[in-house]
């Protein structure tokens, strides 16, 4: 604990996400670490960040799904998030969407340590599925599929998080607008509607 009296999360000096390389993982030693996702005030990871399970390879880059740890009024929350590296320069972040992936819900909340989801393994199956193997209040384990297409567009479509509230309202009204757009043309015919990926 600090002198506050609140509970300090010290996590070692880099605070984020790196990316080293080594010449070879027989007594592996890295080079110089360079920080690919560091953490962010008011935002999901702004306690802590780290990867989870070994990057998911798709045809527009590698496919991280990391968690993120923040104080709120239950305590800490950990979620998991997403974010893409380039195929040929896996240390260069190119799409990092705002907000949480999956969030803990109902029964994941009670355990151990409540509150909490983390990665476990990212495995792809067959004709483009993707199980995702996770864990919840350090408790139970879970497994969510959905499919690496989903998964590409998420993390390609959902817009960066711009750090400052006015700037979330204008983004969410520009979506709102546009979705509404959207509607007004396909009323009337059968829409496809995304259910999420809860497995």
């Amino acid at each position: 604990m600090d002198l506050t009296g609140k509970v300090a999360i010290i996590t070692g000096s880099t605070r984020g996400i790196g990316f080293a390389l080594a010449d070879t993982m027989e007594g592996a030693v890295t080079g110089e670490e360079t920080i690919i996702d560091p953490r962010q005030y008011h935002t999901i990871k702004e306690g802590k960040n780290g990867a989870g399970a070994p990057p998911l390879k798709t045809s527009k880059g590698w496919l991280h799904i990391a968690h993120g740890v923040r104080p709120c009024a239950a305590g800490l929350r950990y979620v998991l998030y997403a974010f893409l590296c380039d195929l040929d320069d896996p240390s260069k972040v190119i799409a990092r969407p705002g907000g949480y992936f999956m969030a803990p819900e109902g029964e994941e909340r009670v355990g151990d340590v409540s509150n909490v989801l983390f990665i476990n393994g990212v495995v792809k199956g067959k004709n483009g599925r993707v199980f995702l193997y996770y864990g919840s209040s350090d408790t139970r384990t879970h497994v969510a599929t959905t499919n690496e297409e989903s998964l590409v567009d998420y993390v390609l479509n959902t817009p960066e998080d711009p750090l400052r509230t006015a700037a979330c309202v204008e983004q969410r009204m520009g979506l709102i607008e546009r979705n509404l757009k959207l509607l007004s043309r396909v009323r009337g015919k059968k829409a496809r509607v995304y259910k999420g990926m809860r497995g």
